[in-house]
C-alpha cells in the first residue's frame, strides 16, 4: 500500500507537471528582483482587455495556465462558479455568451494594499504577480484579482483569475452609515439633525411594517449580512428567538474561545480595537455582537419566532409570515428570507439505553455549565472535536478528578501556533479586513485544497513531536483524510478536528486526561457507562460532545418540508465546484436564501447576495429561485 507522504509526494510532482510553468525551486532575492510587478500586471492587463473586446473565448483561456482558475462572481452569469482549465473555462464562457458581459474600462488598481506585488507560493515552489483591477461590465461596477505565473514559455499568465460584481449602477453600497451623516451633496452645508432622527425613523417604520427581506437569525452571520443590506439600502428586517442577541455564544461552555485569530474572525465594517485578544472569548464574543447590532443601527427583533411555516405566492414574488415577537402575533411579507441560523441542528445526542437509570449527570456539550462544577468528580467526555477538548481541559483546569475522552474515529488535530502561522498569514493584522477577503476570494477552495494536500509532509513534520506524545496515549490523529488540513475539513464537514491551544496535548500525554479510542457507548449503569468492547467507566457526569444533528431538519421545521425538499443541500460541504454548498446564491426555491460559513464568508459573500437580491429588485435580473433560472432583466443603463 502507498503510504500518504508517497501519495503527496507524487501528487505534488503530478500538480508541478499540470500546471505546466517554470517553477523558482527555491526563490532567491535575484528572482524577486529580476521581476517587475507594475510592468507585467499591465502587460497582462492589456492582453485582457483586448480579449474582452473581441469575440474568440482563446485568446481569454490563453491568459491562464493550462489548468488555471476562474472564480467568476456574478460578471458573466448571475452566478458564483470555480472553473478549472481551460476548456472548463471556455465552455463557461461560450454557454453565458461572454460577448454580452461588454467587460470594458479595465484598470490596475493602484492603491496601496491591492497594487501589483510579488508573491511567493511555497506549495509549488514558485513566485509569481499578484494585483488587483477594475472595470465595468453588462450587470455593472466590477473587480478582478489575478495572481500570475510563469509558464514554459516565459509568458506570465494567470493561476487564479476572480472576477467580481462589486456594484450595480446607480445604486452602489453607501459609503458611511446610513441616516448618521450630515453632509448633504454640499460639503459646506449640514442636514439639521432633527431631519436625520426624521429620516432614520421612518427607514425603521418602513421595515418593521414592509420589509424586504426577512433574515431569521441574529448571530454574526444574520447581522453581518443585515449590515451589508442597510448599507445597499435593501430594507431588512432580522428576527432572533433569543431574549438578547449574542445569547446564541452566552449559553455555550464558558471556557469558549475561538480558534481562530481576530483578523479572521473580525466584522464587517467594524474591526476589532487594537487592543482586542488574538482570540476571542466565546462571552466577549456575545457581548460584541450585541453592541454591532446597536452601533450599525440594524433592526433586530428578539424573542421571536414563527408561529407557523410561511407560505410563498409565485405571482407577487413574496412571503406570508406570521411571526410571534414577544407573545404578539405579527404579520409580515417580505419579498425574500435569508436562513442564517447556522450550520449546526439540534444538539445530537445518541440514544444510549438506561441512561434514565443513570446517578450521574448526563449532558450535550451545549449544556456544559464549566469545570467549576465538576472539581472532585468523575467525567466522561463522548466526543473528541473541538468541544471535547475543550471540555476536557476545563475540568482539568478545575481539578476533576478524572477525565475520559472517548474517540470514536480519527481527529485531525493542529496546533495553534500553526493555524495562527496560516490563518493569520491571510488576515494580517497591518492589511484592513476587506483587503484580506478579497485576496481570500480569489483563492478557490477547491485549489487551497490541493496546495495544502502538496505541502502535508512539512504541516506532519511540523506537528510530529505533538502527534507521538498523542499516539502514546492513545489517541489517533490525522491531518484530514486526504492531507487536506483542519480548514479545508471545516468546509467539508463542520467537524472531526480540534485545535491545541499548547496544553491540551501536554494533558492528554500526561493522563490527566485519559483516552479510549474505538469504542462507543452501549448502555448506562447507575455508577457510569459500559461501552461496546465490554469495558466500564465509572462516572459523576457524562458530557455528549457529539455535534448537532443536520440543518436541513431544523430548517423544515422552519419553512416547511415541501419548501426545504425543493432545495440544494446547504453548508457544511463543498459542490463540485469547491463553493460552499446551497449558500449566498438561489438555493433552488424562489425568494429563499441561504446564509452560512464563517465570519470570513459572511463579511465577503454578503456582498453578491446583496447585489443578487438589489438587482431581482430593480428588474435587472428575474429569476425563478434556480441556479439555471437566471433571465437578464431591462439593463440599469448603458456603460
Amino acid at each position: 500500500m502507498i503510504s500518504r507522504t508517497e501519495r503527496t509526494s507524487s501528487f505534488h510532482r503530478w500538480y508541478l507537471s499540470q500546471r505546466r510553468f517554470t517553477p523558482s525551486l527555491s526563490p532567491t532575492a535575484h528572482d524577486t528582483m529580476a521581476l517587475d510587478p507594475h510592468l507585467l500586471a499591465s502587460e497582462w492587463l492589456s492582453r485582457f482587455t483586448a480579449a474582452m473586446k473581441g469575440t474568440d473565448i482563446s485568446s481569454v483561456t490563453d491568459l491562464l495556465l493550462h489548468d488555471g482558475w476562474l472564480r467568476d462572481v456574478l460578471v458573466f452569469s448571475w452566478d458564483i462558479r470555480s472553473l478549472e482549465g481551460r476548456e472548463t473555462i471556455a465552455s463557461y464562457l461560450q454557454s453565458s455568451h461572454f460577448t454580452e458581459a461588454r467587460v470594458v474600462d479595465v484598470r490596475l488598481n493602484a492603491t496601496t494594499d491591492l497594487a501589483p506585488r510579488i508573491y511567493n507560493l511555497p506549495q509549488l515552489q514558485a513566485i509569481g504577480v499578484e494585483f488587483a483591477f477594475t472595470f465595468d461590465c453588462r450587470h455593472g461596477h466590477a473587480r478582478g484579482y489575478a495572481r500570475l505565473l510563469r509558464d514554459t514559455d516565459g509568458v506570465y499568465k494567470a493561476l487564479t483569475l476572480l472576477t467580481e460584481l462589486s456594484d450595480l449602477v446607480g445604486h452602489e453600497e453607501v459609503n458611511t452609515l446610513l441616516f448618521e451623516d450630515d453632509l448633504s451633496g454640499n460639503p459646506n452645508v449640514a442636514i439639521p439633525t432633527k431631519d436625520l432622527r426624521s429620516r432614520s425613523e421612518n427607514w425603521r417604520q418602513q421595515v418593521e411594517s414592509d420589509p424586504h427581506v426577512l433574515i431569521v437569525g441574529g448571530a454574526q452571520t444574520g447581522l453581518q449580512v443585515a449590515a451589508r443590506f442597510k448599507q445597499m439600502q435593501i430594507p431588512t428586517l432580522v428576527i432572533e428567538r433569543d431574549a438578547r442577541i449574542g445569547d446564541v455564544w452566552r449559553k455555550r461552555y464558558p471556557s469558549l474561545v475561538l480558534h481562530t485569530p481576530k483578523g479572521h474572525h473580525s466584522f464587517l465594517y467594524q474591526p476589532f480595537p487594537t487592543n482586542w485578544p488574538q482570540f476571542t472569548a466565546g462571552r466577549k464574543l456575545a457581548d460584541w455582537i450585541e453592541q454591532y447590532a446597536f452601533i450599525q443601527d440594524l433592526i433586530v427583533w428578539t424573542k421571536t419566532d414563527f408561529k407557523e411555516p410561511p407560505t410563498h405566492h409565485p405571482e407577487s414574488q413574496t412571503w406570508d409570515v406570521t411571526v410571534v415577537r414577544d407573545g404578539v402575533e405579527v404579520k409580515l411579507r417580505p419579498a425574500h428570507i435569508v436562513l442564517a441560523t447556522g450550520t449546526s441542528g439540534r444538539p445530537n445526542v445518541p440514544a444510549v439505553p438506561n441512561m434514565e437509570r443513570f446517578r450521574g449527570q448526563a449532558m450535550h456539550s451545549g449544556r456544559f455549565p464549566g469545570g467549576a462544577a465538576y472539581a472532585g468528580k468523575r467525567v466522561v467526555v463522548i466526543g473528541a472535536g473541538n468541544s471535547a477538548i475543550d471540555i476536557c481541559q476545563d475540568l482539568v483546569y478545575h481539578e476533576a478528578d478524572s477525565v475520559t475522552m472517548i474517540q470514536r474515529s480519527s481527529t485531525c488535530v493542529a496546533s495553534r501556533v500553526y493555524q495562527l502561522r496560516a490563518i493569520g498569514g491571510a488576515f494580517p493584522d497591518d492589511v484592513p479586513t476587506e483587503v484580506s477577503d478579497f485576496r481570500a476570494m480569489a483563492m478557490p477552495f477547491a485549489l487551497l485544497k490541493r496546495l495544502n494536500i502538496a505541502v502535508e509532509p512539512e504541516a506532519r513534520e511540523f506537528h510530529e513531536d505533538m502527534y507521538e506524545k498523542l499516539r502514546n496515549a492513545g489517541l489517533k490523529v490525522h491531518l484530514g483524510p486526504e492531507g487536506q488540513g483542519l480548514y479545508i475539513l471545516y468546509l467539508e464537514r463542520g467537524g472531526g478536528y480540534w485545535t491545541d491551544k499548547g496544553e491540551a496535548a501536554d494533558m492528554i500525554a500526561d493522563g490527566r486526561v485519559q483516552v479510549r479510542n474505538g469504542i462507543s457507548p452501549h448502555r448506562f449503569t447507575e455508577q457510569g457507562v459500559v461501552f461496546d468492547d465490554g469495558t466500564e467507566i465509572q462516572a459523576d457526569a457524562v458530557v455528549f460532545a457529539t455535534g448537532y444533528t443536520s440543518i436541513r431538519e431544523v430548517t423544515k421545521g422552519i419553512m416547511g418540508e415541501d419548501v426545504i425538499n425543493q432545495t440544494e443541500e446547504i453548508f457544511p460541504g463543498l459542490d463540485e465546484e469547491g463553493e460552499l454548498r446551497g449558500s449566498y446564491r438561489p438555493c433552488g426555491h424562489p425568494g429563499l436564501w441561504f446564509a452560512t460559513g464563517s465570519f470570513d464568508h459572511s463579511r465577503s459573500m454578503s456582498k453578491p447576495l446583496a447585489l443578487q437580491i438589489k438587482a431581482i429588485e430593480l428588474g435587472l435580473l428575474k429569476h425563478n429561485g434556480r441556479r439555471d433560472g437566471a433571465v437578464d432583466g431591462e439593463p440599469l443603463s448603458t456603460l
